[in-house]
């Protein structure tokens, strides 16, 4: 390997512990991630967590910020190609968000972990993601003439769920097979972005 194919991270042992301390909580979930465990696989001593993070609980924190916020700059650039291409860059997104959702189901259960727990919010996922809900909103909004805000956001509420929703209880699906392919998916996501996406109803026309 030469210096160009080396990983980023990989002669700075902080991120080292950051990328091993989201690698761990993927493959043990955040409740069995010990501090030994992610030294071993950053390829430090244990005394590196507390030098750099002071305590597990800082390094996982980090862990999961730095995790929401890829995902989050990510799914910016197919935000940013709504206003030109609607339902290509909504099903984009819609589909990288499941297709990510299910590829790291423990790290969706860590970003929510206080939430289904202690019904806190204050955690980077919860707090970092509300921005984009509210920008998908008016997206949406703009462009399907004639839909309120109110309607906006029900339909990206709608759409959200039916993404994470089946990504973080995936076995409660499974009998239905219904996303086991990835040709499921992607007509799931283009059908999802389509109706997020439809007209308007008309509204029904008073009794005489």
């Amino acid at each position: 390997m030469n210096d160009r194919d080396r990983p980023a991270h990989a002669d700075d042992p902080r991120q080292r512990l950051v990328v091993a301390a989201i690698d761990q909580i993927e493959k043990h979930g955040i409740g069995q991630v010990t501090v030994r465990k992610i030294a071993a696989a950053a390829g430090v001593n244990i005394a590196a967590v507390n030098y750099y993070f002071r305590s597990k609980e800082a390094l996982l924190a980090a862990a999961l910020e730095g995790s929401i916020r890829h995902m989050l700059a990510d799914g910016d650039e197919f935000l940013a190609r709504m206003p030109g291409d609607p339902v290509g860059a909504l099903r984009g997104l819609l589909g990288y968000y499941l297709e990510g959702s299910l590829r790291y189901p423990n790290m969706g259960r860590a970003h929510l972990h206080g939430a289904f727990h202690a019904d806190d919010y204050s955690g980077p996922f919860p707090t970092l993601f509300a921005p984009v809900m509210e920008r998908l909103r008016d997206l949406v909004q703009a462009a399907v003439p004639g839909l309120e805000e109110r309607a906006a956001a029900q339909r990206v509420v709608a759409a959200l769920s039916s993404v994470f929703f089946p990504a973080f209880f995936a076995g409660l699906y499974g009998g239905l097979n219904a996303l086991g392919s990835p040709a499921d998916r992607l007509a799931y996501v283009e059908e999802l972005a389509r109706r997020t996406l439809a007209p308007p109803a008309a509204s029904a026309s008073p009794a005489r």
